[in-house]
């Protein structure tokens, strides 16, 4: 198999949950003469990659074999990528990048440029198709056709460029913003989404066992995003400041489709066929 050239030859992934297990499966389906050092907490998983080949070399925790690293990348929740960045970055050798796929971006960016070493270049990167699953849910595939940010604050472009071809190279569109418009997008695309779900689950709860009984597909549908473990999403959603401006952008679209329905039903078909167009158009 001819190497791509868009791929480090020596590549570091924390963290082998969904995302990172994924993302190493991923890379030695592109190039299997790539080589993939890890650090994951369980020694199961440890154990299970090395097994399945998903990488050459695993450890427990950041060390001395993030020395000869070209490309290291965090996939970790978004508490244990603020804390990492200051020790990973500064175990990589001079020139290399680091990068990750958190949720939110600006207060990661933020750490990075006061914790990280200077000899590294941090690109904060969030691919838009995660999941759940864990190890066990991982598969090569996952980047393809899926869409990844990728956050330019005063990095250089080199660095990007190297961060937005690994993804590129795994099938993924790569969008560069900075952090705060990705914040500030993910807080009405999924941060907002995320809580609404979850309101909407209590909500639900409290209306009695007879709204429980008669929820269908639909109340599955909504809903399904409260069911993320919180340090997976309520951690992210926490650090958007971005999120209060969303809801108040959602709370003056359902005070006006409210007003409409109450109004007539040529008032509700057009603000309701409205939304059914504006739906169309996302997806």
């Amino acid at each position: 198999m001819a190497t791509d050239a868009r791929l480090p030859r020596r590549v570091g992934i924390v963290g082998l949950g969904l995302m990172g297990a994924s993302l190493a499966r991923g890379i030695k389906a592109a190039d299997p003469s790539i080589h993939v050092a890890a650090a994951e907490t369980s020694a199961d998983v440890r154990g299970r990659a090395l097994a399945d080949g998903v990488v050459d070399t695993v450890h427990e925790g950041p060390g001395a074999w993030l020395s000869d690293r070209e490309l290291v990348v965090l996939c970790t929740p978004v508490a244990a990528i603020e804390a990492l960045l200051g020790p990973v970055s500064r175990a990589m050798p001079d020139g290399a990048v680091l990068t990750d796929v958190g949720g939110a971006k600006e207060r990661v960016v933020e750490v990075a440029r006061r914790e990280g070493d200077p000899r590294v270049s941090f690109v904060g990167a969030h691919p838009m198709f995660g999941g759940r699953g864990g190890y066990d849910g991982a598969k090569a595939d996952r980047w393809t056709g899926g869409t990844v940010a990728v956050c330019v604050d005063g990095v250089p472009a080199g660095a990007v460029a190297r961060v937005s071809a690994l993804h590129e190279a795994l099938g993924a569109r790569v969008a560069t913003c900075t952090a705060a418009e990705h914040d500030a997008a993910v807080a009405l695309v999924s941060h907002l989404p995320y809580l609404l779900a979850g309101a909407l689950s209590l909500a639900a709860k409290e209306a009695g066992p007879l709204a429980g009984a008669l929820a269908g597909p639909g109340m599955n549908d909504m809903t399904r995003l409260a069911g993320f473990a919180f340090d997976i999403q309520g951690e992210v959603a926490r650090r958007n400041a971005h999120v209060p401006e969303a809801a108040r952008l959602l709370e003056r679209h359902l005070s006006r489709i409210l007003a409409a329905i109450a109004d007539s039903p040529g008032a509700a078909r057009q603000v309701l066929e409205e939304a059914r167009a504006a739906r169309g158009a996302l997806f």
